[in-house]
């Protein structure tokens, strides 16, 4: 009740006088719509002793029904930036929206013909600074009377939380894997050094390596959406201090730096031809590879590199592992809000299927990937039996933003039939995984190191960290 209060009671605060002062809330079940004021919104008291339709069922489910609507209100929609109106990813965005909020009939329509036309006030209030949510879209959305679809809403909600408890069991169910080695936990032998190179294509690099002869397979690790190399050399020092050369490109298209200046308005948010773009990048890095064109990576090894990938990353490690982007029928389900396969990845897979193409990205100077929370259920949804590389998949239990099930779990179903490898971390979430430079690693490090070096992963195999997150390997 005290975080629904918060919540709420920013709204209430907030709000402007020609603001919203009424919202109804259409229940699920064939339930009548509910009424609230943001006066009763205002307190946990007020809403506890309120006269109105939420007060009065919200007092009746112990308060359940309003920790539902908080985290409605309060979660994340998944393009927190200023938007671009001819963005894909901006247009899914405003159709979830669309799909929850409705106006009264006797006043202003939320635009639902015209593609775009609500985005200003999408750019409004994402311009406030504070995570763009349905919480912050309602301050500056004009009228006095929405109507909080809940019954589109919480079938959702339900969803993720079935998912999550099944997942929960089968866990439960299972051992997980054994403590790694000491040595494989702790720092390598081998001084590592670090620098910042820039190719004569323009793209910036970020070399980690030992000092002297590599020992291992040469590592890429590539980034995520609206990150950076930085994210991930926790990962990269400790692949290092073990004998590895690791780069770490900067995919310029989508990192840290695009995301500033798309907030300051000075550039649009990726396009969907960056699906494409991440993937070419890899591949010129392996090209300098083998030319020997990577200034402080002098004896890497430029074939059988091992490729690691996290969110968008993996989406592009897995390309490069073969699999395609095949037309398939679940494409369709992009223009249906309420399709009950989607979920939060979706906003980026719908929106990189304008560029999306049958072609086989496949590079044979790579031996083994790994696929960290990659969005790729739907991207993918015909072109996974093409992978021709062994792939470690790696999920979180708890990634809301890429979820297991439909993200991992049923997608390694239809993997090809191979050394592939599925692992999911318990409490996992999209931002856990990733170890940035001064830790020790994270609790995926001995995982990574095991299969960087070639070793077998199986249901006894030895490469869980005890004080991190525990180890499952699924299939």
């Amino acid at each position: 009740m005290k975080r629904l209060a918060l919540g709420l009671s920013l709204l209430a605060a907030a709000t402007p006088a020609a603001a919203v002062e009424t919202l109804y809330l259409q229940g699920p079940l064939g339930l009548q719509r509910l009424s609230v004021n943001l006066q009763e919104l205002s307190s946990p008291e007020a809403l506890w002793s309120g006269s109105s339709d939420l007060a009065e069922l919200n007092r009746a489910t112990d308060g359940r029904l309003g920790r539902s609507l908080q985290t409605l209100l309060t979660t994340p929609l998944p393009l927190p930036v200023q938007l671009g109106l001819d963005n894909p990813m901006a247009r899914q965005v405003e159709m979830l929206v669309q799909s929850l909020v409705e106006p009264s009939e006797r006043q202003w329509q939320l635009p639902v013909v015209q593609a775009g036309a609500s985005l200003p006030w999408l750019r409004q209030a994402a311009a406030s600074g504070e995570p763009l949510t349905l919480l912050t879209l309602l301050r500056v959305l004009p009228g006095d009377e929405l109507t909080i679809r809940l019954d589109r809403a919480l079938p959702a909600l339900r969803k993720m939380t079935s998912q999550n408890a099944a997942l929960d069991q089968q866990l439960l169910a299972q051992t997980p894997l054994p403590a790694a080695p000491a040595a494989e936990l702790a720092r390598g032998p081998r001084a590592v050094v670090r620098r910042v190179v820039v190719l004569a294509n323009g793209l910036e690099l970020t070399v980690v390596r030992p000092v002297g002869a590599p020992e291992l397979p040469t590592v890429l690790i590539s980034h995520g959406l609206w990150d950076a190399p930085l994210s991930f050399l926790g990962w990269a020092e400790h692949l290092a201090s073990h004998g590895a050369v690791v780069v770490l490109p900067r995919h310029s298209g989508s990192d840290t730096r695009q995301q500033t200046s798309m907030l300051a308005g000075r550039s649009e948010p990726p396009k969907p031809e960056e699906f494409l773009r991440r993937p070419a990048e890899l591949k010129a890095v392996l090209d300098a590879l083998e030319a020997g064109q990577i200034p402080g990576a002098a004896g890497a090894p430029a074939r059988d590199v091992v490729l690691i990938g996290h969110s968008w990353g993996a989406t592009s490690t897995l390309q490069l592992a073969g699999a395609r982007s095949v037309e398939d029928p679940l494409w369709q389900a992009c223009q249906q809000a309420n399709h009950p396969s989607r979920n939060p990845s979706w906003v980026l897979q719908c929106g990189v299927l304008p560029a999306a193409q049958p072609e086989s990205l496949l590079d044979a100077r790579l031996a083994r990937v790994v696929a960290v929370s990659p969005p790729q259920g739907l991207v993918f949804a015909g072109g996974l039996s093409d992978l021709a590389i062994p792939v470690l998949l790696i999920s979180g239990s708890r990634d809301l933003v890429v979820p297991a099930q439909p993200e991992a779990i049923e997608p390694f179903a239809r993997y090809s039939q191979g050394a592939h490898r599925l692992v999911v971390a318990r409490d996992g979430t999209h931002f856990n995984l990733p170890s940035a430079s001064g830790g020790n690693g994270g609790s995926l490090r001995a995982l990574l190191l095991a299969w960087v070096k070639g070793e077998p992963i199986g249901p006894d195999a030895p490469v869980a960290d005890p004080a991190g997150l525990a180890l499952f390997q699924l299939r």
